[in-house]
């Protein structure tokens, strides 16, 4: 595997976990909000809970298989990214400030790295 793409795996992996605790944690949030009566807006932070569940599930997933070669890991993980990269551009244009640079500076490494013709060739087989 090149040395790129093995730092983006691990990148993949710390992406993962930390989706999976903001998932799990937001999900409780909304929970326990709709347990003490105020469940105003809490099926669309659910959503995004859900979401964030289903991404850490998928990323983690490819960081697990990426050692297989398959070029499915690739594209899902060019896909995740890219959708990272866009959320992330529409948080900065919301006003969303500093906090949402990491996530995009985040998005673009994975990306770049995943997308080199180094990895294209190492998936392919």
């Amino acid at each position: 595997m090149p040395k790129n793409v093995r730092l983006a795996v691990v990148g993949i992996w710390v992406q993962g976990v930390l989706n999976l605790a903001a998932g799990a944690l937001l999900l409780a949030v909304v929970n326990d909000a709709a347990d003490h009566g105020q469940d105003e807006g809490a099926g669309l932070l659910r959503f995004v809970a859900v979401l964030s569940l289903l991404i850490a599930g998928a990323l983690i997933l490819c960081g697990a298989f990426a050692g297989k070669r398959s070029n499915g890991v690739r594209v899902t993980v060019i896909v995740i990214e890219a959708l990272s990269l866009l959320s992330g551009l529409l948080g900065l244009f919301q006003g969303g400030g500093v906090s949402v640079l990491p996530g995009i500076v985040f998005a673009l490494v994975v990306l770049r790295s995943f997308g080199s013709a180094e990895a294209r060739n190492w998936f392919d087989r």
